[in-house]
C-alpha cells in the first residue's frame, strides 16, 4: 500500500449517508424512521480500528434528519458511541461547501482544520470543498466512479485529492498519520 497522504491527524470527520450508512430508503423520511438501516460494508470495522486513537465526528449535509435522528440511526447499527460530535446542516445552517461549517467543526473539535481528516462518498462535498478550507479530505470512491468533465471538473488525481476504495484503507492512512 502506498504511504499515507495524511499527516499529523488529530481528529477525523466522516460523512454519514453513503459513507457510514447506506442510503437505500425514502429521501423524504429521516433515516431513523426507515424500516431497516444498514452500515456500509467496512464502516464498523473502520470505526473500531480508529476508536480510542483519535476523536471521531460526523459531518453531514443531511437535510431531513436532525442530530437526534442521526444518533438513532447510528445506534440502530451499533455505531453511535464512536462519535464525540455530530455536525449537521439541519442544526448548523451551513453546508460542507461553506467555510462557516468548517469553522464550527474546528472550534468544537479543538483542532485547526489542517489537523482534521475527512472522508466521504461525494467528491465535491466531502473532498474537494473541505480541502479548499484546509481539511485533509479523502474521497471514498468504493465503486470507482469517474468525475464527469464539462462543469470544470478535473480528475481527483489532477486536483491532488486522495481516494480510497475501502474504509479500511482510510483507517490505515489515519493510523499512519497519527502523532507518535
Amino acid at each position: 500500500m502506498p504511504p499515507s497522504p495524511l499527516h499529523d491527524v488529530r481528529a477525523v470527520c466522516f460523512d454519514w449517508g453513503g459513507t457510514l450508512m447506506t442510503e437505500d430508503g425514502p429521501d423524504s423520511t429521516p433515516m431513523s424512521q426507515w424500516p431497516s438501516v444498514r452500515a456500509v460494508p467496512g464502516a464498523p470495522e473502520c470505526l473500531a480500528a480508529l476508536s480510542g486513537r483519535v476523536p471521531m465526528a460526523i459531518a453531514t449535509n443531511a437535510s431531513v434528519s436532525r442530530r437526534p435522528m442521526i444518533e438513532r440511526a447510528l445506534h440502530r447499527v451499533g455505531m453511535r458511541d464512536y462519535f464525540s460530535h455530530i455536525f449537521c446542516y439541519t442544526e448548523l445552517g451551513y453546508r460542507k461547501s461553506q467555510r462557516a461549517f468548517w469553522d464550527v467543526v474546528a472550534r468544537d473539535l479543538g483542532w485547526p482544520l489542517e489537523r482534521i481528516a475527512m472522508v466521504g462518498d461525494s467528491f465535491e462535498q466531502d473532498a474537494d470543498y473541505p480541502r479548499r478550507f484546509g481539511v485533509q479530505a479523502v474521497w471514498f470512491n468504493e465503486n470507482g466512479a469517474q468525475l464527469h468533465p464539462g462543469a470544470g471538473d478535473e480528475s481527483a488525481n489532477a486536483k491532488g485529492v486522495p481516494m480510497v476504495a475501502t474504509l479500511a484503507q482510510f483507517a490505515q492512512w489515519v493510523i499512519a498519520a497519527l502523532p507518535a
